[in-house]
């Protein structure tokens, strides 16, 4: 938390580097809605579960372009995942894309297994960062409304 230009998402970047995470950003454009961010986190979440990649979510207040995409990052703070991503048949193919994983693992190749690997593998390879400023009442009303942007994370906040 920091007002603008004081280091927030530069100190991210130098931080994912340092702990050799990749950085993963969306990139907002004209009609950019909820279906874009929901597509943009089932990109991420391939990048968590099946290639196994540990990844830093940065994600700024620029990037509320709707109030429904915090519901979302609320989801991911509290439980690794959002609830309803991914459809049955894409569920399917990540679920394959772990199998030979959870075998490694020792665990029994049940589909609910192997599901629960993918999640678990997702919520050991990200690291959300949420660069808000604290100028206005936006912050305290997101707080309040989504309150796993508090219980979840460790607030660090920028001074000028």
């Amino acid at each position: 938390v920091g007002v603008g230009g004081s280091g927030k998402q530069s100190l991210t970047r130098l931080a994912a580097f340092a702990a050799e995470c990749g950085l993963f950003e969306i990139t907002l454009a004209r009609g950019y809605n909820e279906a874009l961010f929901r597509e943009d986190l089932k990109r991420l979440y391939d990048l968590l579960g099946k290639d196994n990649k540990k990844t830093v979510f940065l994600f700024t207040d620029a990037h509320v372009v709707e109030e429904g995409f915090l519901e979302l990052i609320n989801n991911m703070l509290a439980s690794g995942m959002v609830p309803a991503l991914h459809a049955e048949d894409e569920k399917d193919g990540l679920i394959s894309s772990v199998r030979e994983d959870v075998g490694k693992a020792g665990i029994v190749e049940t589909k609910e297994n192997c599901w629960n690997f993918f999640i678990d593998r997702c919520r050991d390879n990200l690291h959300v960062v949420l660069a808000m400023s604290p100028v206005g009442d936006n912050l305290r009303t997101r707080c309040r409304n989504f309150p796993g942007m508090v219980n979840n994370t460790t607030i660090d906040w920028f001074t000028p």
